[in-house]
């Protein structure tokens, strides 16, 4: 099952567009600069911020009791997280003594994909082919079929269950009560298992392992219709699946206060509150937040780079669309302005990156503004030598 589409957008068109999109490339292109500024401070100021907590921190051994001599102070603290709160999903009749619970929900739908290429026409005009294709899959929110380019694939367009999380209220952590900002970080779900006697609110369902199978409307009110909705899955069954937490082990560092953890503010404003699943000494959690710190700053990095390299490709867009009346100059240009993009993006970057350097780590700045300086050098001696190249080959 398949519906093919074909268009065709005219030279003037294009260029229209890619003109009307400069704009939008210049604002990406400029942002950038301040995200990428930002971030390198963000990312020194955490270090350091890690730096002066893991020189505070005092480890403490046990949290049966609020030692009092440690009330303000960043503490390392091991234990059981543990509640009495009883968790329960009115829907579908599911409880729990847990932590947390959570409902997940799917709906076996019909899912349109589309696949599109592109054929450059003599005069700049572009022809385009999308190809649509259908299949059925589970999916976790509900897809609208009214736009679909084939008709017969209709899905039911809402979802009567949606997923859900619970979260108990009170949460010990030996003689210590934990945040809530903190119980929404603990994690370590598991699969729940349904008693032997467990009966489902919802009516006609079939339990399948960790598995409620709901079947749709339509099955639900026919009560001659006994299809195995687990085996004969049909559009508009749903499926869901019950997580939770149980009380266990976590490491935490913080700064206590009373009988409780708020968050421990550094020198420079930074804000250090750590939870970890399991039995964690706080060299190994001071650790794993380096490590997050430095993951997030190249990430944000390379975000930034594409910023200025997307930027740059729609400023430059119009260039290669002018081309276009001669396809094979305009994938020459095209080709060209993408290689431009990518090593003034580059450039850009690194100057960018540098010059935060200098407000935060002024020798590690000076040799990245040497590398920008060096980048830039060869690429006009290359541009030299082209040049140079051309003339000769004249003569």
């Amino acid at each position: 099952m398949a519906v093919t589409e074909t268009t065709t957008e005219s030279w003037g068109s294009r260029l229209g567009s890619s003109i009307k999109g400069v704009l939008i490339g210049g604002a990406l292109f400029i942002s950038g600069f301040p995200v990428l500024f930002y971030n390198e401070g963000n990312s020194v100021k955490t270090a350091r911020a890690i730096d002066e907590g893991e020189g505070a921190c005092i480890a403490v051994e046990s949290n049966a009791n609020v030692d009092q001599e440690y009330n303000d102070k960043l503490v390392h603290m091991s234990g059981k997280a543990d509640t009495q709160d009883v968790l329960t999903d009115d829907t579908f009749g599911v409880s729990a003594t847990a932590i947390g619970l959570e409902r997940q929900v799917e709906m076996y739908q019909w899912i349109e994909e589309s696949r599109t290429s592109e054929k450059k026409k003599l005069g700049g005009s572009v022809e385009k082919v999308t190809t649509y294709t259908y299949k059925k899959d589970w999916v976790a929110h509900a897809i609208d079929s009214s736009e679909f380019k084939e008709s017969g694939h209709d899905n039911p367009g809402a979802m009567e269950f949606e997923s859900d999380r619970m979260l108990a209220s009170n949460v010990s952590f030996g003689a210590f009560r934990l945040s809530e900002s903190q119980i929404k970080r603990i994690g370590s779900a598991q699969n729940y298992k349904f008693p032997t006697n467990f009966v489902c609110k919802v009516e006609r369902v079939k339990v399948v392992g960790p598995t409620i199978y709901v079947p749709n409307a339509e099955t639900r009110n026919n009560p001659k219709n006994v299809r195995d909705v687990a085996a004969q899955t049909r559009i508009g069954d749903m499926r869901v699946t019950f997580r939770v937490i149980y009380p266990h082990e976590i490491s935490i560092i913080a700064k206590q206060h009373g009988d409780t953890f708020v968050d421990y503010t550094a020198k420079n404003g930074k804000k250090l509150n750590y939870l970890e699943e399991g039995v964690k000494d706080a060299a190994e959690m001071f650790q794993t937040a380096r490590t997050n710190n430095t993951i997030l700053t190249w990430l944000v990095r390379f975000a930034g780079f594409l910023l200025m390299f997307f930027g740059l490709s729609m400023i430059l867009k119009p260039l290669s669309v002018l081309a276009d009346v001669l396809p094979i100059l305009g994938d020459i240009v095209e080709m060209g302005m993408g290689i431009v993009a990518g090593l003034v993006a580059l450039v850009c970057s690194l100057v960018t990156i540098a010059i935060a350097w200098l407000f935060y780590r002024p020798i590690l700045g000076g040799i990245l503004l040497a590398v920008a300086g060096f980048l830039v050098w060869k690429l006009i001696q290359k541009r030299k030598a082209a040049k140079a190249a051309k003339a000769a080959s004249g003569t």
